[in-house]
């Protein structure tokens, strides 16, 4: 049968069959394939190719699709774990927010509190100097109204004065009142001390004792001369002080006049009382010296 006999369909599947380079190594590669497929040359074989290629097919695809399904389960598992992920790192990215939210309000109120305890330090630094400015400390009023009268006692004394002093330069403020108070209580203790002081002047004169060159310590020749600031309190201990001198020299005076000196001599100068003359040279030699 001749090519022009042919159906113009089946014509061009033979001509096509006919141009089909044998050689191919796809055409080999199918071809290898289809054997498989059809093991046995026979005419059922051969029609229930086309068949047995579609269940291959489906199969394969059907194996197909169970890969699929468990990557599209590990891709279902993986996004769920993406999720969950991005879920946490929203939580995290809203903790932080709220982390940094809160931390500025707390750099803030730290920022505020330690400008307030600055200025708490420098109002602590200033009442501390105006204390001691103007106020007493307690072993200072101590010193001044029972403590023995040593350089504890002057040296308060000398701050009691240079408060008050400070309390004169106050008053030309407008705190005046507190002021005039301050003065009330150190003119309280200043007088108070001047009194202890001036007590104290008359009971240590007391003790001098009845020789010509007693002797005098320091610390009552410092309180002499802080009482002539008082002039009735100095007046005070200068009386006691001659008080007591004229009482010594006149024990003395008695005893040289009726017992003489130590162990008889010099003799009594009442033994010459009968020389009016004599007696009276002796007394007068004896005030001389």
């Amino acid at each position: 049968m001749s090519q022009g006999a042919l159906a113009p369909g089946l014509a061009r599947k033979v001509k096509k069959v006919l141009e089909m380079r044998i050689d191919n190594p796809e055409l080999s590669s199918s071809l290898s394939e289809l054997s498989n497929v059809c093991t046995e040359n026979t005419v059922a074989s051969r029609r229930a190719l086309r068949s047995n290629i579609e269940k291959r097919g489906l199969k394969i695809n059907e194996e197909f699709l169970q890969v699929a399904e468990a990557a599209q389960s590990a891709l279902e598992a993986v996004e769920a774990q993406l999720e969950g992920l991005s879920s946490c790192c929203n939580r995290i990215g809203t903790a932080l927010e709220a982390s940094r939210a809160s931390t500025g309000e707390l750099v803030t109120e730290t920022s505020k509190l330690k400008k307030e305890l600055e200025n708490c330090g420098k109002r602590a630094q200033m009442v501390g100097s105006f204390l001691t400015g103007y106020q007493l400390s307690n072993e200072e009023v101590l010193a001044l109204r029972e403590g023995e009268v040593d350089d504890s006692f002057f040296v308060a004394l000398e701050h009691v004065k240079e408060i008050h002093k400070n309390c004169k330069m106050l008053l030309r403020t407008h705190h005046q009142r507190a002021g005039l108070e301050l003065m009330d209580v150190m003119a309280m203790h200043q007088e108070t001390a001047y009194e202890r002081l001036c007590r104290w002047v008359q009971a240590e004169c007391r003790t001098l004792g009845d020789s010509d060159t007693p002797e005098v310590s320091p610390f009552l020749q410092k309180a002499a001369s802080t009482l002539r600031g008082r002039p009735v309190l100095f007046k005070y201990c200068a009386e006691e002080v001659a008080s007591q001198r004229h009482n010594a020299l006149f024990r003395r005076f008695i005893a040289a006049l009726t017992r003489g000196g130590p162990g008889g001599m010099p003799r009594p100068m009442e033994i010459h009382s009968h020389d009016p003359r004599r007696y009276v040279g002796d007394m007068l030699a004896w005030l001389h010296q």
